[in-house]
């Protein structure tokens, strides 16, 4: 005979702050709509030849955009994206059919999008046929080409691009354009220099001295600079006081309801060459010396400055985040029932997350007491230790050369840490004690299964 007793997970800290971020967001949305509904309301009304476009928008969040009979012009695909590299071009073919019951004269053009980010130069976009009548129900077909000039920057552009005479534009928060596609281009040129350690995750102790390495490859055939710099993550304060608060102070300042920086920039050292010659793998040395009074986490970021164009300034930032542990003072006690005599077998486990593979990181292990019916502490005899994980080749976007050995290309994203006890159990009420170390969570399972 056998049962389950019972199973629980701690959250972190980490899932704490973001599970309560997410929560006062919702609770602000909330606040926000409600003062929607409360505000005056505006509908401003747009026509398109004889479509209507009605929308009722107060406060922050529109209550409701409603789109009448927008369907009169078929378009495919009404979203393409494309890869290309400076002085090269690239074609594809939209398909348009007219819904109405009349001819329709169709002139594509490029329209302005309000909250694009990198707008496309109209310039680099060719449309033919430029002008075309429709006759009810008829296909057609268009074919764009996007020219990218040679001295284009690398980086994503976008696009709108309309068959219909007239597409709407206003104050519609989020506006529809009806009889249009959306085109996405990423300039890009192929990158020199591999960026092999794209982030630093870590739990530290506080007074302890913490050393790390980042990789980078350089795979072409000019020697590259780079100048690691140190990023702190700037956490602003509510928007209330943000105007009264200086840029240059909003770093010291509580965030999410006031938590702050565990420890100051001064904490971390950064070293490494200066170039990376052709074919050669370079190392930048990362040292944190955790203050003893450290409490809380670190979030930041080392900007590499790899002077590589093919490398995007979002592309050469490696992450940090440095979470201080926290040590219990007293084990943690589950108090179970035992219907009969019979076998106790305790499971214990671990997850650790975005780990830095550093040789400073402890196993995680556990202080196991058991508590008899009598008050009496029993032994219980460890039967099983189990490990488990993720790994992955790292968040590069080109490809890896194949190595041999565990090298910095490879990246565990959790590791997974079992301990397996047993113990022959009597009748009554027993407590098992649990003191955790080098761990800030775990799960527990009691499994009994009665003598026959």
């Amino acid at each position: 005979m056998h049962y389950q007793f019972k199973r629980v997970k701690f959250m972190n800290r980490s899932q704490f702050v973001m599970y309560g971020s997410i929560a006062v967001l919702l609770i602000y949305m909330t606040g926000a709509t409600a003062f929607a509904g409360n505000a005056a309301v505006s509908e401003p009304v747009m026509t398109i030849t004889d479509k209507v476009i009605s929308s009722t928008v107060g406060g922050v969040v529109p209550n409701a955009i409603t789109i009448a009979e927008m369907d009169t012009m078929g378009v495919d695909p009404s979203y393409y994206h494309m890869m290309l590299q400076p002085g090269t071009s690239g074609i594809f073919t939209v398909t348009v059919i007219n819904k109405e019951d009349s001819a329709v004269t169709v002139n594509p053009k490029m329209v302005v999008t309000p909250y694009t980010y990198s707008y496309m130069d109209k310039s680099w976009v060719t449309i033919t046929p430029a002008q075309k009548v429709l006759e009810a129900g008829e296909k057609a077909q268009f074919e764009i080409k996007v020219s990218i000039p040679e001295d284009a920057q690398v980086g994503s552009y976008a696009a709108t691009i309309s068959f219909m005479e007239n597409v709407p534009q206003g104050d519609l928060m989020y506006p529809v354009f009806p009889g249009s596609v959306q085109l996405n281009v990423d300039v890009w040129i192929p990158p020199q220099v591999q960026i092999l350690t794209t982030y630093i995750y870590d739990r530290v102790e506080a007074g302890k001295l913490y050393s790390y390495e980042i990789m980078l490859r350089n795979t072409g055939d000019s020697e590259i600079a780079i100048d690691p710099k140190l990023v702190e993550n700037m956490y602003y304060p509510m928007v209330a006081e943000r105007s009264s608060v200086a840029m240059d102070s909003a770093a010291s300042m509580p965030y999410y309801g006031g938590y702050r920086q565990a420890f100051g920039t001064d904490a971390i050292t950064i070293t490494g060459p200066s170039t990376i010659k052709p074919g050669e793998t370079a190392v930048v040395k990362v040292q944190v010396e955790v203050p003893g009074d450290a409490k809380g986490d670190f979030s930041g970021s080392i900007d590499l400055n790899v002077d590589d164009p093919g490398i995007q300034d979002y592309e050469e930032m490696v992450y940090l985040n440095f979470h201080v542990i926290v040590k219990p003072e007293k084990p943690y006690e589950i108090p179970f029932k035992v219907n009969d005599d019979g076998t106790v077998t305790i499971e214990l486990r671990s997850y650790i997350y975005n780990v830095y593979p550093s040789s400073s990181s402890a196993d995680p292990s556990f202080e196991v007491k058991l508590i008899d019916p009598q008050g009496k502490e029993v032994e219980v005899i460890q039967t099983g230790i189990k490990y488990g994980g993720s790994v992955t080749l790292g968040d590069i976007y080109y490809p890896v050369l194949k190595t041999s050995g565990n090298t910095s290309e490879y990246q565990g994203y959790s590791t997974d840490y079992v301990e397996t006890y047993t113990v022959q159990a009597s009748a009554g009420k027993w407590t098992l004690s649990v003191m955790p170390h080098n761990t800030e969570n775990f799960e527990y399972s009691i499994n009994i299964e009665f003598s026959q």
